[in-house]
């Protein structure tokens, strides 16, 4: 049975302006329209290296690429998301681009180079920058002169779509006026070989929704769209109405019964766009061509369309394209555009005979029909959901706020607005937020880095007054952190769960409760579990491709810990993993800040995490490095007191921008403080190493156990990137 349907209004519209692509079809969106509408498949021998007897040998391969000005010496990846992202810019000029924010989406980044870090004995520590995927985002941002924040974040295979809604968030809650988004992925060695070792892949070809349909064919290439308010005067190519990011909360690569976590998506998207499930007219399904994925895609697509879900024209672009990996979402999403546009659903391709357990209407041929609302969906590993929604024309009404409403649980609020903020008026500033007493509530955190093993070893650590003589952290117990056991975790994942355990510990939270509450997780990393990665491919280098071990693959990564701690804790709600160098985690912060703030969820996990390992350590050798990773539990002050929780602190504002004064500003003024109201805690790195992408969370829990009487300033940095927080201790 179908939940109420329940709207949230947008409270700026948001247009999709520019697209760009880069496909095995060859260069540009027209390249990729006419070949979908003939029915070309893109798939090919594989032949970009020794395959070394692997049994998959084909794959959706670029082979004709020109590098675009400035970028012929960058991996292959980097050129294929820069030949995107210039046609998604064209048109547009320098002025535009100076306030133009980026989000890049990738499974692996520039890992066609970076796997050159993890080959022993000849390690290169000029190819381990490529292992970050912030090496990526910040040349694309320089080439094309982008002056906003840049962003990158990977959720798997439905990260570009993630950044679609990540970028919508982010103008939504003020942080940008303008976004180019672009999900990028490349084939390589270390890729091809982890992709193959799981067994999803077909070795003839791609059939979604076909009874005799045997997996899928991994391609590379890159999608890029230009996502902006629609008062800045330009011209939209569609309408992005809605928007969602989840977790199924159920299995690293296996679908959810029923598909639960694409439904809960699809749903929180339409909701979004203050649309009923019966405004779709078209569905670009998810569709790999697995047994299980389109089985229960299918049945999401009944649970939250009910009758009509079976006259709802439906397509898979992989069929004809192959899986695109993390640029899968993004290229789907132009595809949709297209379909608006131009009034026409491509088809599925090899689908000889639809499987009868597939009650859809699948489109096997090009079917021209009028349309004004698609819903594209997206999934990955580690449980990673994401849906949005496109029209022609937005409804949205500029004096509207969206009710509350966490992932169908709506509860009561009134946002006020504040007169502390005289910025918030302008056109790209950050909207004024709820009044003090609505402002999301801390209501319990974790950390464990080198001052100690939990929040009170590195409480006491901090009045003692005494930095550890090293940065060594030690070992958390996880069945004392209440984590199940596991067969194997990475050290980055080991830490994050330990951190999160802890949270939920002192919250007195079970996963069942985390689960009914619909919360949702949020982190950041720089490196992700490149410790896994590095003892991945020592097994390709040492055994040969056949034999690497298909348990360590889902390992590597980068959103292994974040997915991880939602399966743990049936965290089904929103789902973000940025990846974004010393900002990853405060860009988490500022993001679930803004979803707590407009009512769009009531609980959120903010988490952070860096682990040691031998590539990073090469790549950073100039200064100490730590390892660290911190949760904080966020709340709205009427799911605190729902629960009767007693707050350990609040988020008094969260900014982001290209500049620190700017973000330090802005945060101020949420906070309705001056600056010499405020104290600046000691950095992280003074105490614990440079933890990288936990920074912020760690500084955040630092100044919170330290028991500041005063708010406190926590400002952390990177290129064009500045996140400021402003935190007081105690309810």
């Amino acid at each position: 049975m179908n939940p109420p349907f329940t709207p949230l209004t947008p409270v700026t519209p948001i247009i999709i302006t520019g697209i760009g692509a880069i496909t095995p079809y060859g260069a540009g969106v027209e390249t990729l329209w006419q070949a979908l509408l003939s029915g070309q498949s893109a798939i090919s021998d594989m032949d970009l290296f020794d395959l070394g007897g692997i049994a998959c040998t084909r794959a959706g391969v670029i082979r004709d690429c020109p590098p675009p000005p400035g970028f012929e010496h960058a991996p292959r990846a980097t050129r294929f998301a820069a030949a995107a992202c210039r046609e998604a810019l064209d048109g547009t000029t320098a002025d535009t681009h100076r306030d133009t924010a980026l989000i890049t989406a990738s499974n692996f980044g520039d890992m066609d180079a970076g796997e050159n870090a993890l080959t022993p004995p000849g390690f290169s520590p000029a190819d381990a920058h490529h292992c970050a995927q912030a090496t990526t985002a910040d040349a694309l941002a320089e080439a094309f002169g982008l002056g906003g924040p840049r962003l990158p974040l990977s959720l798997s295979c439905s990260s570009g779509a993630s950044a679609i809604a990540t970028a919508a968030n982010l103008i939504t809650n003020g942080h940008a006026r303008r976004v180019l988004v672009v999900g990028y992925d490349a084939l390589s060695r270390y890729a091809w070989s982890g992709l193959c070792s799981l067994r999803t892949m077909t070795k003839d070809e791609v059939r979604p929704f076909d009874l005799n349909r045997s997996g899928t064919i991994f391609s590379e290439g890159a999608a890029a769209l230009l996502i902006e308010r629609a008062d800045l005067g330009a011209a939209p190519l569609a309408h992005l109405r809605g928007w969602a990011t989840g977790n199924n909360g159920f299995h690293m690569t296996a679908p959810a019964p029923r598909g639960a976590g694409s439904a809960l998506v699809m749903r929180e998207a339409l909701r979004r766009a203050a649309l009923p499930p019966a405004a779709v007219g078209h569905i670009n399904a998810h569709g790999t061509a697995t047994k299980p994925n389109d089985a229960t895609e299918t049945q999401a697509i009944h649970d939250v369309f009910g009758g009509r879900a079976a006259s709802i024209p439906v397509t898979s672009v992989k069929g004809l394209l192959g899986h695109l990996l993390g640029a899968a979402g993004a290229a789907e999403a132009v595809v949709s555009v297209l379909t608006l546009r131009h009034g026409i659903i491509p088809p599925t391709g090899n689908l000889r005979e639809q499987d009868p357990e597939i009650a859809l209407d699948i489109v096997t041929a090009p079917r021209a029909l009028p349309l004004d609302c698609v819903l594209s969906n997206s999934a990955g590993f580690g449980g990673c959901n994401a849906a949005i929604v496109l029209t022609h024309e937005s409804a949205a009404r500029e004096d509207a706020r969206p009710p509350s409403s966490t992932m169908g649980m709506p509860y009561a609020t009134q946002p006020i607005q504040s007169q502390h903020c005289p910025i918030q008026s302008q056109p790209g500033r950050l909207r004024p937020v709820m009044s003090g007493h609505s402002r999301p509530l801390i209501t319990a955190l974790g950390a464990i880095c080198a001052l100690g093993a939990d929040a009170e070893e590195i409480a006491l650590a901090l009045a003692e007054g005494e930095p550890p003589p090293g940065f060594e952290t030690p070992d958390a117990d996880l069945a004392d952190c209440g984590v199940t056991p596991k067969p194997f975790l990475d050290r980055a994942s080991h830490l994050f769960l330990a951190a999160c355990g802890m949270a939920f510990r002192q919250a007195g939270l079970t996963a069942a409760q985390l689960g009914e509450m619909g919360a949702g997780i949020f982190s950041g990393t720089a490196w992700g579990c490149l410790g896994t990665a590095e003892l991945f491919f020592a097994d390709y280098i040492q055994k040969g491709p056949r034999l690497v071990k298909p348990m360590l693959f889902p390992h590597t990564y980068t959103n292994t810990p974040v997915s991880l701690a939602a399966m743990e804790w049936s965290l089904t709600g929103p789902h973000e993993n940025f990846v974004s160098g010393a900002t990853a985690s405060g860009a988490a912060l500022v993001e679930a800040f803004g979803l707590l703030c407009d009512g769009t969820a009531n609980a959120i996990a903010v988490g952070g995490v860096d682990a040691l390992s031998a590539t990073r350590l090469r790549a950073c050798a100039t200064q100490p490095q730590g390892e660290a990773a911190a949760t904080l539990l966020l709340e709205t002050p009427e799911s605190a007191a729902s629960r009767g929780a007693r707050p350990i602190g609040r988020i008094l504002g969260a900014a982001l921008a290209p500049d620190a004064e700017t973000a330090t500003q802005a945060a101020l003024a949420q906070a309705g403080l001056t600056a010499d109201a405020v104290d600046t805690p000691p950095y992280p790195a003074t105490l614990c190493g440079d933890v990288q992408g936990a920074t912020t969370l760690l500084h955040t829990c630092l100044a919170l156990l330290a028991g500041h009487t005063r708010p406190c300033l926590i400002l952390t940095s990177a290129a064009n990137t500045h996140v400021a927080i402003i935190v007081a201790h105690g309810a």
